[in-house]
This record gives C-alpha cells, sequence and structure tokens, in this order.
C-alpha cells in the first residue's frame, strides 16, 4: 500500500490555501497536515509537528517570503523538499531557486496534472521541472544512475563536460562568455547545448543547471 504524502501549503491567501487543500486531496493519495500564512508563520509554528514530506510554498509573501523561507529551511531542515508556486517565470529566477535547494516549481496558472506530476516526480526522483525529462532525475535505490540520460553522462566528452560545468556554475555565465572561457566559437557553444539537449534528454538551459544538481556536477 502506497504511502500518503504529507504537504503542508504556505501562502498568504487564505481561499488560495483552501482552494489548493482540495484540490491536492483529490488528485492522488495526498494529506494536507498544516496551513501557514506565511514563511514567517511556518518558521515559528512547524516545530510543533511532524515535517511533511513537501512544503508547496507561494514565492511572494509578506513578513518572510519564499526566497527567504527557503534559505531557512536549507540551513535547519535539509531534507524537506520544496515546491514553488510562482507568477515568475523569469530563468535567472528560475536557476536561483534550484540553487537554493527547491526542488520544484509551478506557475500558479499550471493545470491540475501538472501539479500531480511535480508532486509524484519530487517523491520519485527528489526534484520536479517541466523541461527536463522524468527519467533524466532518477536513480535507483542504491545510489546509482541507470536511467539512459545519466548513462550517456558518461558518454559525454571533456568540452561538453565543461561546458555543462560552466553554464550551471554559480556565476551565470553567459554562453557567449562562456565561449570565451573555453577559447571556442559561439556557434561551438550552441553545438555543445544541442549535443547535451539530445544526449540527456534536456530542453532548456534550467533544465542543465537542475541536472548538474541532481547529479553532483556542481555543488550547491
Amino acid at each position: 500500500m502506497a504511502k500518503t504524502v504529507s504537504i503542508a501549503l504556505v501562502d498568504d491567501h487564505t481561499i488560495v490555501r483552501n482552494g489548493l487543500k482540495s484540490l491536492i486531496e483529490v488528485l492522488g493519495d495526498y494529506k494536507v497536515t498544516a496551513q501557514y500564512d506565511n514563511g514567517k508563520d511556518f518558521v515559528i509554528n512547524s516545530h510543533h509537528i511532524a515535517d511533511p514530506d513537501i512544503v508547496i510554498m507561494d514565492l511572494n509573501m509578506p513578513e518572510m517570503n519564499g526566497e527567504e523561507t527557503t534559505r531557512w529551511i536549507r540551513q535547519y531542515k535539509p531534507n524537506l523538499k520544496v515546491l514553488i508556486l510562482t507568477l515568475d517565470t523569469d530563468e535567472k529566477m528560475i536557476i536561483e531557486l534550484f540553487r537554493m535547494g527547491v526542488r520544484g516549481y509551478l506557475r500558479k496558472s499550471c493545470t491540475e496534472e501538472e501539479l500531480r506530476k511535480a508532486i509524484n516526480d519530487i517523491m520519485a526522483t527528489g526534484y520536479y521541472h517541466s523541461e527536463i525529462s522524468h527519467n533524466a532525475l532518477l536513480k535507483n535505490t542504491t545510489g546509482q544512475d541507470t536511467s539512459r540520460p545519466a548513462q550517456a553522462l558518461g558518454l559525454l566528452n571533456e568540452r561538453e563536460l565543461t561546458f555543462l560545468m560552466l553554464v550551471s556554475d554559480k556565476e551565470e555565465y553567459k554562453y557567449d562568455q562562456i565561449a570565451s572561457l573555453m577559447k571556442v566559437s559561439t556557434r561551438t557553444i550552441d553545438g555543445y547545448r544541442e549535443s547535451l539537449f539530445a544526449k540527456l534528454d534536456i530542453k532548456s538551459k534550467t533544465g542543465l543547471v537542475l541536472f548538474a544538481i541532481k547529479h553532483g556536477i556542481v555543488k550547491l
């Protein structure tokens, strides 16, 4: 029998939380075990109950926003999985969220199926991203990579691996800067990127960064 996934909601709009709770609990074997008005409310009161499996949290909140709360969770509850709900889909912000330790993000306009998939992927692989395949994030219970994309990592040549490390670096290099650092043309960099997309079954820069974080190529 599958374990019920416990979920905490952090959002400053009560009607949104209540609506989300009602939706979540009919999507699958999920149970909303706690609700909080903002990050500060979560920090103060979360010590009094068992940690949930996932925290679904708004990014923009008063008192203590999603970014600040995520940093607190990373320091004091590092095993707690955070799924961010946001209107901001800026690539730079999303990459920064993953670097902070967020396990996934969803637009507030997402569908019910996207929400279900995000919860299930985070429980199965540790992460969710709409533009990176589920298989690219899988590891078996021994910690060994067994998926085709993970095996493909071993097929990357030295230059492709260097590109992956640079594109995922916290310095947030642009493609023309990477070309300069690697002493190649921007066209060559485009070739490295497209090769990685194909070999790793990934469709975006954000997906490359998440893959690198998940598989220990770059450290948080």
